[in-house]
């Protein structure tokens, strides 16, 4: 049933409802890129004046306009791109839309929401029904919309609520720390730290080589050469270059920790590799007390111990550390352009890599901790580090800082906290999709022009982009699953297991998800058996457990989905692989994954690759990564579209999610 507009203004329905009415009857009109009104523009400043018609717009055939309109995806008035009037050009007047499938109004969308489309309006996770939940021990923490952590808690609660009780395992409440707390004596300022029973200078450079090798980006924490001259220093004499250098005294420490936990080699279980050195750090971090004589060291400090903080499953320390060298850099202004001529090149260049570092990890602890960021990126005008070199350091750089910048979009945008029942949900989806497609074809180049269409196991900042960038899809369709599994809950006490009906754009974006997460399942697999998966920094198992979370889902709630079953072999064996290496956060992973395969064999279909009519018939192309033939030993990791879903695939989903009705369920 749809609702037709009454024809004042502002129309019936939406005085009713209190709303802005935005759909006058003077003119019809549609969206286009604002790329696409560019080129009209300079096509227009291009021709003659004589070929312009007398409304001073260039003159082109109506169907032209439409179909290339229709290309890009009619938008509702409501979507961000460039609103344009569709009209006749030689009369003026608006011609009706003949599109078989036009956008929705607003007044029938509401009617779609009224008719049960409501389980897709809104991002569930935003809520305020499970904001704070209370542990066994009597705690309440609080439910980050964001967080993989808080993301488990919410389901087992659902699925728990609608289970009998025997049935129904108690959530384990893996809280923050569990796992490992390390505890440390406040050190006085008057106290010289303690400098007996460290490793020889050879194993100690040994040690930094190994961490080296396993930070990637993060390696622009560390100053190199400014590093191994100290370390010369220290070893010269160790209690003099302690005492007047205890904050470079705790980088070391945490070097040192870091090398013996990429290591692996566990010789006191329970305790990561090396933990003694990082407890022998934190007493050395710089303190809130004011302004550091080194503030560029006490940042790359301070952001080194917020990262070992979030391996060991630390996340409120590790996002108060971050915090704290985020607003170090705040006081210093770093998040400003530091002239060269004014600070020097050399010192405007290490304090804007460093912001940009503390920038991605400050977005990445606040999605998975669920909190907001500290900074707004309209008051950042520090330069991107492409700008300051051309070599592909830099340019891998920028990409990892782009996606850090869209995960603060999905933030603000996906889980933002200001939403109404308005659809906003798939409306901010449809808008990050956009984003991921531009930002996927400048992956994509940079991956074929560096890497010839090939990347090998050891690219580590490749392979991190590549990670990236698929839990972004999943971190942004995370929501759709949710709203999903509800739906599914609802179906499944009228009608059974039957599949529950979803509309064509909803299956796509559910799709989406779940093809991301299986290729960074495979991926990981794939690193793990040339053992050269990151088996102690936390961004692996973070995307490794939030992948199969979603899929553990959508095997119950859209099964057809997922082709096969081997998604779930490639999460135990990755996970099996970093609790071999003494990861102590992923048997706790583990154990919640478990929990959610059992609450969810009773929403199970038994058949779970049965036909249903959703997109995936629909799509004649395999938007899958291709990986290189297991069977082929050597170093190559992907061959082809490493990406996944290609611009265009991605541009014409967004599209659908504007022509078609989005809650119109398939058939079946």
């Amino acid at each position: 049933m749809k609702v037709r507009c009454s024809g004042s203004q502002p129309c019936t329905r939406c005085a009713r409802k209190r709303h802005q009415c935005h759909f006058p009857l003077e003119e019809t009109r549609v969206s286009v890129p604002e790329s696409y009104l560019r080129e009209l523009e300079r096509r227009y400043s291009s021709t003659d004046p004589t070929e312009r018609d007398v409304s001073g717009t260039l003159s082109m055939d109506r169907a032209e306009v439409q179909s290339r309109t229709i290309s890009h995806g009619i938008r509702s008035r409501e979507s961000l791109g460039v609103a344009v009037p569709l009209s006749n050009t030689t009369t003026g007047h608006p011609h009706p839309q003949e599109d078989d499938h036009p956008p929705l109004t607003r007044g029938e969308s509401e009617q779609s929401q009224d008719d049960g489309g409501s389980k897709f309006w809104q991002n569930p996770l935003v809520d305020a029904d499970y904001t704070f939940a209370k542990s066994p021990d009597g705690r309440y923490w609080y439910m980050g919309p964001s967080s993989s952590w808080s993301f488990c808690r919410r389901v087992l609660a659902l699925v728990g609520k609608h289970m009998a009780e025997a049935d129904s395992p108690p959530d384990p409440w893996h809280v923050d720390g569990v796992v490992f707390r390390m505890r440390w004596k406040p050190l006085g300022f008057d106290e010289n730290p303690e400098v007996t029973n460290l490793p020889p200078f050879d194993y100690a450079l040994f040690l930094f080589n190994t961490t080296k090798f396993h930070f990637g980006p993060l390696l622009y924490l560390i100053d190199e050469p400014m590093y191994l001259r100290n370390l010369e220093e220290f070893y010269e004499n160790s209690v003099a270059k302690a005492s007047i250098s205890r904050v470079w005294y705790a980088q070391y420490l945490l070097i040192l920790a870091f090398g013996k936990a990429f290591l692996g080699n566990v010789t006191c279980p329970g305790t990561p590799p090396g933990y003694q050195y990082a407890v022998r750090a934190m007493p050395l971090l710089p303190v809130l007390s004011g302004l550091h004589e080194d503030p560029l060291l006490a940042i790359q400090v301070l952001t080194l111990a917020a990262v070992y903080f979030q391996a060991i499953d630390m996340r409120v320390a590790a996002f108060q550390h971050i915090g704290q060298a985020m607003r170090t850099c705040l006081v210093e202004g770093w998040h400003r352009h530091m002239p060269e001529d004014v600070v020097g090149t050399e010192h405007s260049r290490r304090c804007n890599i460093t912001f940009w570092v503390v920038y991605m990890l400050e977005r990445q602890f606040s999605a998975s901790f669920g909190g907001p960021s500290s900074i707004r990126d309209e008051d950042i005008t520090a330069k991107w580090p492409s700008q300051t070199s051309d070599s592909l350091e830099s340019w891998n750089m920028t990409l990892h800082v782009r996606l850090s910048r869209l995960t603060a979009q999905i933030l603000t945008t996906v889980y933002g906290v200001h939403q109404a029942m308005d659809g906003s949900l798939i409306r901010n989806t449809q808008s990050m999709l956009r984003d991921l497609a531009e930002l996927s074809q400048d992956l994509s180049d940079l991956l074929h022009t560096h890497f010839q269409g090939s990347v090998g196991k050891a690219s580590r900042m490749a392979i991190r982009l590549i990670l990236s960038y698929h839990h972004c899809v999943v971190l942004t369709t995370r929501p759709l699953v949710m709203c999903a599994l509800n739906m599914h809950i609802d179906h499944t006490r009228v009608n059974n297991l039957d599949a529950i009906p979803l509309s064509g754009p909803v299956s796509s974006l559910l799709q989406s998800g779940a093809e991301s997460a299986r290729n960074i399942l495979r991926i990981l697999r794939l690193l793990g058996d040339d053992d050269l998966m990151e088996s102690f920094l936390p961004f692996q198992l973070e995307d490794a457990f939030s992948s199969g979370f979603v899929l553990h889902l959508l095997r119950a709630v859209a099964p057809w989905l997922l082709p096969d079953d081997s998604w779930s072999e490639d999460v135990d064996c990755v996970l099996d692989r970093m609790i071999s290496k003494g990861n102590l956060v992923a048997p706790l992973r583990k154990v919640e994954l478990s929990q959610l395969a059992h609450i969810m064999t009773p929403l199970t279909p038994g058949a779970l690759h049965f036909q249903s009519p959703s997109p995936t018939e629909e799509r004649q192309d395999d938007p899958s990564m291709v990986l290189g033939e297991e069977e082929v030993p050597g170093w190559d990791l992907f061959m082809g579209n490493a990406i996944g879903l290609d611009p265009s695939q991605i541009l014409d989903l967004a599209a659908r999610l504007d022509m078609d009705t989005i809650m119109d369920p398939v058939d079946g």
